[in-house]
């Protein structure tokens, strides 16, 4: 991997910072970077940076960061990276398909949360609500976000290069997941999702 192209020169890709301070965790991060998907180049300047990934919060005084902020640690540490408004983070032991999808979902504006735990209610009548059925794919995520602007198939065909028949199913699918009775019943359901993990 041409790491100097990364830091001097835009290329088309998604660059992908890291304030990773563990030495081992980095090397780790670098080398699944490597591996998943050629579009993600790692970068040192945090002005040019689409997703920047840290193994721990900024201090209060340090200025905030542009970009998309993941943060690999705890539990703990992810739960108040999500309330400070960052994109969410993994813990320590992601693999590389979770590396990937966490940086694909948070370049669509969604917020990543490592399952092994229940997610903090943010609000007191969330408390009760149903937990998350299953994770969506890279491709529904975008197929959901493209819902969400009240497109109808054929939009959302049109706009991702997929069949008619594609889009169908993968609305089917999300409304299966989310234990949706259809499309309208699905975006309500996601948007109550990420409002509680806000």
């Amino acid at each position: 991997m041409n790491f100097n192209a990364a830091i001097g020169v835009r290329q088309s890709g998604i660059v992908v910072v890291l304030a990773i301070d563990d030495d081992e965790l980095r090397s780790r991060t670098l080398r699944a970077l490597d591996r998943i998907d050629r579009r993600f180049i790692p970068g040192m300047d945090f002005a040019a940076a689409d997703v920047v990934i840290c193994d721990h919060l900024p201090e209060a005084d340090e200025p905030p960061i542009g970009s998309p902020v993941l943060v690999i640690g705890a539990r703990p540490m992810i739960d108040e990276a999500v309330r400070r408004g960052y994109a969410g983070g993994l813990r320590p032991s992601f693999g590389d398909a979770k590396l990937h999808a966490a940086i694909e979902a948070v370049m669509h504006g969604l917020v990543c949360m490592d399952g092994g735990g229940e997610a903090v209610p943010t609000f007191d009548d969330e408390a009760d609500a149903e937990p998350p059925l299953a994770e969506l794919t890279v491709r529904e995520a975008e197929v959901l976000r493209q819902l969400m602007t009240g497109a109808s198939n054929k939009e959302i065909a049109r706009r991702l290069d997929i069949s008619v028949h594609t889009a169908k199913f993968h609305v089917a699918s999300i409304a299966g997941k989310l234990g949706a009775s259809g499309r309208t019943d699905a975006v309500a359901r996601a948007l109550r999702l990420a409002r509680s993990m806000i």
